[in-house]
């Protein structure tokens, strides 16, 4: 089930006049600024605002003038943060298109199997001082930086596509992105959380338009503004601990 913008935005009407129980409510235009504000914080902070993505660069990119210029590409609108980039394909050091049979597999063999007793150990630190050079030829990621305001993606590190002293290319491999997208808007707005989150910010808007005129209801009866203020910045609260405590992490790293 999803939900268009036009029904988030009369949900957000229903829920401050108690379905036009009241006489006040926000208009159109600064519902859609709060709905505009709420997707860019859910973006960064809620992990199912976002999808894990994977996205290929062709080689030729990597080739063309403006990467030259600007080692730069611009990525769609869509990107949220990137978190890895590597290079995509490509065949092993034995001539198997495997990968799992290739360099990683052959580098770790010699490694892992090797004695581990006596002299041995010195033979060992030649190992991994081999294993250590070794990376610098095989090495399948990329060094990079990127923008989310701007959307582009920086290769810091060595080139995907190298070229010549001469400036002849010599070719290289497409380049996979790993990036979260952000999820379709129709989608977004069908999330408990972020209804309830615009609802918050809805309430806090109207308790300080309210509270700034010193409104009343027809009879004479005052409205509590700072009461309406209030509960819907408990209601932030709320929900922006509820998205903590969702966002946990699955590992952890430890040294000794």
């Amino acid at each position: 089930m999803t939900t268009t913008e036009d029904q988030l935005i009369q949900e957000v009407k229903d829920d401050i006049s108690h379905s036009c129980a009241l006489p006040y409510a926000l208009n159109d235009g600064e519902i859609k600024r709060i709905i505009k504000r709420a997707k860019a914080y859910f973006y960064d902070n809620y992990q199912y605002a976002v999808e894990d993505k994977i996205m290929v660069l062709p080689a030729v990119v990597f080739g063309s003038q403006q990467f030259r210029s600007t080692r730069q590409v611009q990525l769609p609108e869509c990107v949220v943060s990137v978190w890895e980039v590597r290079e995509v394909g490509g065949a092993g050091l034995v001539g198997t298109p495997d990968k799992d049979f290739g360099d990683s597999k052959l580098l770790g063999s010699e490694l892992m199997l090797s004695p581990f007793v006596g002299d041995n150990l010195v033979y060992r630190t030649v190992l991994y001082s081999f294993f250590d050079l070794a990376k610098a030829f095989l090495l399948e990621t990329f060094a990079f930086g990127y923008n989310k305001n701007t959307k582009r993606l920086t290769i810091n590190g060595r080139d995907p596509n190298r070229t010549t002293s001469t400036g002849l290319t010599m070719g290289g491999r497409d380049v996979g992105v790993r990036a979260f997208i952000a999820i379709p808007d129709e989608n977004l707005y069908s999330d408990e959380l972020f209804v309830r989150y615009v609802l918050a910010e809805a309430k806090i808007n109207i308790g300080r338009l309210l509270g700034t005129f010193g409104y009343q209801l027809p009879g004479g009866v005052t409205i509590n503004a700072a009461a309406i203020q209030g509960i819907g910045q408990a209601e932030k609260t709320e929900v922006m601990e509820m998205i903590k405590g969702e966002n946990t992490p699955s590992y952890f790293l430890q040294w000794n």
